[in-house]
């Protein structure tokens, strides 16, 4: 090698080192100026706009909390919107006004009935000492509640119905509650992602990072940081690792923004997780999202798979129906046979015609099944079996069996075939709080500066809940958070 060419290797060597070490100045001088931008400081940061972070973030600001609220999406974007809207509670002045007697022993008992005795008895408890004043903070923040309805157990006369005006009564509360928001100045920031929980090195929350169309960027809180993301329904991954491969066929009934924040942000720092594998279900009919539950609860008919099989105890309930046919069925698909005697009919066809969803209707069995596309001879069979052991008083006999308590043959033309799915409707597993909504560790006590409400946060419920209970929890537990944000920026 010459002389020349050592040269040339020895400057091209020396211009490349020094343009690598002139990039990392430009590099590390970018960084330092990065950091230097100092972080904003809040009291009290929330995480998401439903009614738990809304309620967390009024309840805050009204004790001189200074808040910011993030939310993922361009406007509130989870399950509340699609939601009925009813909070379930007992001492209401509405149960009062209404001479419905109800006291707080039975109402605790009922929560703990419904979740199989499996929910936290400390924060079920706390939930019922406080519904009745939380039901009327809402009112007094403009949501406005219909006339208590007699309703079968668990709601019996507990449940306060939101009047939506033409929207859902979740639709409308979420609306109230932003109104209420926006009165008090309140700081809401959409498309701001919460991607990371800040925290020091004994792993206190001190904040946390977004990501938007800036970048990424840090907000610090005094009093730390609440979660109300909701659950993660809408994450395919997190549902088949907690719940199963099975589930991720069902169908969603909410929200395709409940993505499981709730877990992958509380994961890092070491949070107890529990009831992950528990979840509500209805019915739905994917293609619409017509709603058949009313059939399906009305004690009347025959239900078959897509094979024309029956599969399950007709006398289940819709949440059972659900979950069972999405389980049983790799295509998630099931109809309920009816006759014209099922009194429930006229509501529920009407809203299949209202959104031009199919379903079957026709004077004999052979020709429904040709309509909806099932094999006619095994449907007319199970038929026949179904009325041959009513006649006999045999349907408990039958596989699987038939349990009706009033059971009513199918012979009545003109026959429907109602088609279902099962769909998820919420996810009740996710960071155990305690009854100061505070997160707990995995090495026993609290997170601190992390706080989780409404279906962000787990222990509550189990198997099932009382029609209601998901807003009444958001409501009680968002206050409770609220006020602990704001205590807890006062001592810092």
């Amino acid at each position: 090698m010459s002389d020349m060419d050592m040269s040339r290797r020895g400057l091209l060597k020396t211009s490349l080192f020094g343009a690598a070490a002139a990039g990392m100045t430009g590099i590390a001088a970018a960084a330092e100026a990065k950091s230097s931008k100092k972080a904003p400081v809040y009291d009290a940061i929330v995480v998401g706009a439903g009614p738990a972070g809304l309620i967390t973030a009024i309840t805050a600001h009204d004790l001189g909390a200074k808040v910011v609220l993030f939310e993922k999406r361009d406007r509130p974007d989870g399950n509340a919107i699609y939601a009925l809207g009813s909070v379930c509670g007992w001492g209401s002045r509405h149960q009062k006004e209404q001479g419905i007697e109800d006291t707080a022993e039975a109402f605790n008992a009922m929560m703990m009935d419904v979740s199989k005795q499996m929910g936290d008895k400390a924060l079920n408890r706390t939930y019922t000492d406080n519904i009745s004043e939380g039901i009327d903070w809402l009112e007094k923040e403009g949501v406005k509640f219909g006339k208590i309805k007699p309703m079968p157990y668990p709601r019996l006369g507990r449940t306060c119905r939101v009047l939506g005006d033409g929207l859902t009564g979740g639709s409308r509360l979420v609306q109230t509650l932003l109104a209420a928001a926006k009165k008090r100045g309140i700081e809401i920031l959409y498309e701001h992602k919460v991607i990371e929980l800040l925290h020091d090195d004994h792993f206190s929350v001190t904040g946390v990072k977004t990501l938007s169309d800036e970048g990424q960027k840090e907000w610090l809180s005094k009093g730390g940081v609440c979660l109300t993301t909701g659950g993660f329904s809408a994450n395919p991954e997190m549902v088949d690792r907690y719940i199963g491969g099975w589930a991720t066929r069902m169908v969603l009934r909410g929200s395709r923004s409940t993505t499981g924040e709730n877990i992958s942000l509380a994961l890092p720092l070491y949070a107890k997780f529990v009831n992950m594998d528990q979840f509500h279900c209805g019915p739905i009919v994917g293609i619409t999202h017509v709603n058949p539950a009313d059939v399906l609860n009305s004690g009347y008919g025959v239900q078959v798979n897509t094979s024309g099989k029956r599969f399950m105890d007709e006398n289940n309930t819709y949440v059972v129906k659900a979950r069972t046919t999405a389980l049983q069925t790799l295509d998630n698909q099931a109809w309920v046979i009816v006759d014209s005697e099922c009194p429930v009919l006229d509501k529920v066809i009407a809203k299949f015609d209202r959104l031009h969803s199919p379903y079957g209707k026709a004077d004999t069995i052979e020709e429904l099944c040709k309509q909806v596309n099932l094999p006619e001879k095994n449907v007319v069979k199970e038929v026949k079996a179904y009325n041959d052991a009513l006649a006999a008083g045999k349907l408990e006999e039958m596989v699987p069996p038939c349990t009706y308590k009033k059971p009513h043959p199918v012979a009545k033309a003109p026959f429907y075939a109602v088609p279902f799915q099962g769909g998820m409707t919420a996810t009740f597993g996710g960071p155990l709080i305690n009854t100061k909504a505070e997160i707990q560790s995995l090495d026993g006590g609290s997170i601190p500066g992390l706080y989780a409400a409404g279906n962000a946060a787990g222990g509550i419920f189990f198997f099932n809940y009382a029609g209601g209970a998901q807003l009444g929890a958001a409501t009680v537990y968002g206050r409770i958070a609220g006020r602990e944000l704001a205590n807890r920026a006062k001592q810092n």
